[in-house]
C-alpha cells in the first residue's frame, strides 16, 4: 500500500473520489471535498465582474464550477458509503438524512432566491445581490468541514484497509460492470425527477410558461422541503421493504404522475401546488430509497468507488443533459408538455434496469471482503 499521508489534494486531482476513498478511507476523501466545495463556493462570490478583468471573469466562473463538480463527485457517494458502513443496519435512514440534507440546503436556496428578488431590485441583484449566496454557503461550507473532520472512520472500511484495491475502478468494471450501470440507470431516474421537476421548473414556467417567479416561488420552497421530509420517511420503509419492490412501484408512479404533473402547469396553473407537492413524492421517493440501493450493489473493498461510477455518471448523463433535451423536445415538438416524455423515458429505462441487476448483499454489513 502507499503512504497514507501523502497530499490528498495530489490524488484527490489524479485520481477519482471513490479510487481515494476505497483506498485511504472514507473519512479523508469526505472532508476533502467538503472543503473543496466551500472555497469554490466563496470564491464564486469574489469573482470580479466582466468590466474589471474582462473575458477572464467567466473563464474563474467556469473553473470554480468545475471545482464545484468534482467535489460533489466525491461528496455525495463518500456520504452514502460512509453512512452505509457505519449504520448498516439502518442505512436507509441514514441515506434518507443525508438527502434530507441536501433537498433542505436546495429548499434554503429556493427561500433564498424569493427573499433575494423581493428585497432587492433587478438592478442591485445583477450589481452585488447575486454574491450574497455564495458567501453565505461558502461560510456554511466550511463549518462543515470543521465538524467533518471530527469524524471517525467507518468499522467495516477499517476491517479491510490492510487488503485495499491498488485500483478500485478495475475492480469495479471487471465484476461489477452490470450493477454498476444498473445502478447508473435507476440513479438517472432520480437524477431527472430532481432536474426537470425541481431545478429546471423556474426555468421553464418563467421562460417557457411566461409565469412570474413570485407566483410559484414560495409554493416551491415548500415542495422541496417535503420532499427532504420525504427522504427520510421513504428512507426508513427502505429499511424494511425490498429495495427492488420500493423502485417497481416508484418507476411506475414516476409514469403515472409525469403526465399530470406537467398538465397542471401548462393548462391548470391555479393548481400549482399539487403539481409540487406530486413532485415532491417523486424525488423524496426517488432519493429515500435510491441511495441505500447504491450501497448494497458493492462490496466494501469497492463500495465508494462503485457508488461514485454509478452516482456521477447517472447525474452526468441524466440530470446534466435533462435541461438541453427538455427545451429540445419543446423545439421539436412545439409542445411545451414534451419534458414530461423524458421523464417516463427515464423510468421506463430505471425500471429495466431494478429487474435485472443482483445486489451483492441484503445488508452494507453483509459483505466485507
Amino acid at each position: 500500500m502507499r503512504d497514507k499521508n501523502l497530499n490528498p489534494l495530489l490524488h484527490f486531482t489524479v485520481e477519482s473520489a471513490g479510487h481515494f476513498g476505497d483506498k485511504f478511507g472514507r473519512k479523508k476523501t469526505f472532508a476533502f471535498s467538503i472543503f473543496m466545495m466551500a472555497a469554490a463556493t466563496f470564491c464564486i462570490g469574489l469573482v470580479p465582474p466582466y468590466a474589471s478583468i474582462g473575458i477572464l471573469a467567466p473563464i474563474l466562473l467556469t473553473i470554480l464550477r468545475i471545482v464545484q463538480g468534482l467535489s460533489v463527485g466525491g461528496e455525495i457517494p463518500g456520504a452514502i458509503a460512509y453512512v452505509s458502513e457505519s449504520i448498516p443496519q439502518r442505512r436507509g435512514f441514514a441515506c434518507g438524512v443525508i438527502f434530507f440534507s441536501l433537498q433542505l440546503g436546495i429548499a434554503l436556496g429556493s427561500l433564498m432566491h424569493g427573499m433575494l428578488i423581493s428585497f432587492f431590485s433587478d438592478k442591485e441583484l445583477l450589481a452585488w445581490g447575486w454574491r450574497i449566496p455564495f458567501f453565505i454557503g461558502g461560510i456554511f461550507g466550511f463549518f462543515s468541514y470543521k465538524l467533518r473532520r471530527q469524524l471517525k472512520e467507518s468499522a467495516l472500511f477499517k476491517a479491510i484497509e490492510n487488503k485495499t484495491e491498488s485500483f478500485p475502478l478495475m475492480v469495479v468494471l471487471k465484476s461489477k460492470l452490470a450493477n454498476a450501470l444498473g445502478g447508473m440507470l435507476v440513479v438517472g431516474l432520480g437524477a431527472s425527477c430532481i432536474t426537470l421537476l425541481f431545478l429546471f421548473t423556474p426555468a421553464y414556467l418563467s421562460n417557457v410558461l411566461h409565469i412570474e417567479a413570485h407566483q410559484y416561488v414560495w409554493f416551491s420552497t415548500l415542495a422541496i422541503f417535503v420532499s427532504g421530509l420525504l427522504n427520510i420517511i421513504f428512507g426508513i420503509v427502505a429499511d424494511r421493504v425490498s429495495h427492488k419492490w420500493l423502485l417497481i412501484i416508484l418507476s411506475i408512479l414516476t409514469i403515472l404522475l409525469t403526465y399530470p404533473i406537467f398538465f397542471i402547469y401548462t393548462q391548470y396553473f391555479n393548481y400549482v401546488l399539487l403539481a409540487l407537492l406530486f413532485s415532491a413524492l417523486l424525488v423524496g421517493f426517488a432519493f429515500g430509497v435510491i441511495p441505500s440501493f447504491l450501497a448494497e450493489l458493492f462490496p466494501t473493498r469497492i463500495r465508494y468507488s462503485g457508488v461514485a461510477v454509478s452516482y456521477n455518471l447517472g447525474f452526468a448523463l441524466f440530470g446534466g443533459l435533462t435541461p438541453l433535451i427538455a427545451m429540445a423536445l419543446i423545439y421539436e415538438t412545439q409542445l411545451v408538455i414534451a419534458p414530461c416524455f423524458y421523464l417516463i423515458f427515464t423510468a421506463l429505462l430505471a425500471l429495466f434496469a431494478i429487474l435485472c441487476v443482483k445486489p451483492s448483499a441484503k445488508h452494507a454489513s453483509d459483505v466485507i471482503q
